[in-house]
């Protein structure tokens, strides 16, 4: 909206003088928000800070001295915990609004500081007898609380990826590269459970009405591994191929109702991609290697894709 439509509304008496001069500075841009710049540089300090503190103890481990570092370390979490549980509200199922401004920052300093101090004291007094196993079981049930407690959803993408982690479950641009997801022979198998019940536990908590704004964090990491897992079964046991693309299109058929459904453009577009990958490898054990054919097909999915963008578009600009 322009100034001058600001003043024709104030004309015709639908805004009050105060609501005009409220209104005017904004719109007229003398007044610009940086809400989101600050929530970004508050962010990137906090990762900035946690991870100059774990270059500082590898760098300094001998100088410094391993009861001082475990002591600072332990003070700072504790610090930021207390800070969390003394402003934090009551529990409840629904969204909740922080309390304080630096209330998500805090939380989040306080969660990636406890990875340091529990990381440390397993690398240096070994206090569980697996390694590191446990310490990420402990530290994912921790995050799932602090998430839920708080309120957070960047603590609950920590819990999701440290309850991967501890089944080896991993999902990284370097792996995609690599083409490296899952270097043991049946992890990808442990990957679709895993999915498959990380989707289910969201999709419950969901219709019981608990943190129904974390339902889109569970589903998103959960279609992104059961989509790999299911790719990455067909390149891997390629005698059962087959079983792994029905995985891969029962996934992208049930991705794209509950996209088409709920107006969510990514997970359409991630059903679209991996469905795509699934067909064109069931046509590389189709086609011979016929390039009249291959060009119809590359051809045929181009033209798709853009009527894809263009049938869609609209809808998912729709209000919900």
């Amino acid at each position: 909206m322009r100034p001058q439509h600001l003043k024709d509304l104030k004309d015709r008496n639908f805004l009050s003088d105060g609501q005009f001069h409220d209104l005017e500075p904004i719109y007229s841009h003398k007044v610009v928000s940086v809400f989101y710049e600050l929530r970004v540089i508050l962010y990137l300090g906090v990762m900035l800070f946690t991870a100059g503190v774990g270059i500082l103890i590898y760098k300094n481990i001998g100088d410094l001295g391993h009861l001082a570092l475990i002591t600072i370390l332990f003070v700072l979490t504790a610090w930021c915990f207390q800070y969390a549980l003394k402003h934090v509200p009551a529990f409840t199922r629904t969204k909740l609004t922080p309390p304080t401004p630096y209330f998500d920052y805090i939380v989040l300093l306080g969660c990636l500081l406890f990875i340091s101090v529990l990381g440390y004291l397993q690398f240096q007094y070994e206090l569980f007898d697996d390694g590191m196993g446990l310490t990420t079981l402990i530290t994912a049930a921790f995050f799932f609380f602090g998430a839920y407690r708080f309120d957070h959803l960047g603590v609950l993408s920590l819990a999701i990826t440290a309850l991967a982690s501890f089944w080896s479950i991993s999902v990284s641009p370097q792996k995609w590269y690599s083409g490296n997801f899952f270097s043991e022979s049946d992890l990808h198998n442990t990957a679709l459970i895993f999915a498959a019940v990380l989707a289910a536990g969201g999709l419950v908590l969901d219709r019981k009405n608990v943190k129904k704004h974390f339902t889109f964090t569970y589903l998103n990491f959960a279609s992104l591994v059961f989509l790999v897992a299911a790719v990455s079964g067909m390149f891997i046991e390629d005698d059962i191929y087959p079983v792994y693309l029905m995985l891969l299109y029962a996934g992208c058929t049930a991705l794209a109702y509950y996209a088409y459904k709920n107006k969510l453009f990514l997970f359409l577009i991630y059903a679209v991609v991996f469905a795509y990958i699934g067909t064109t490898y069931l046509l590389t054990d189709i086609i011979d290697n016929i390039p009249g054919l291959w060009f119809l097909y590359l051809l045929a999915s181009c033209g798709g894709f853009i009527f894809f963008i263009i049938r869609f578009r609209s809808y998912f600009k729709r209000a919900v």
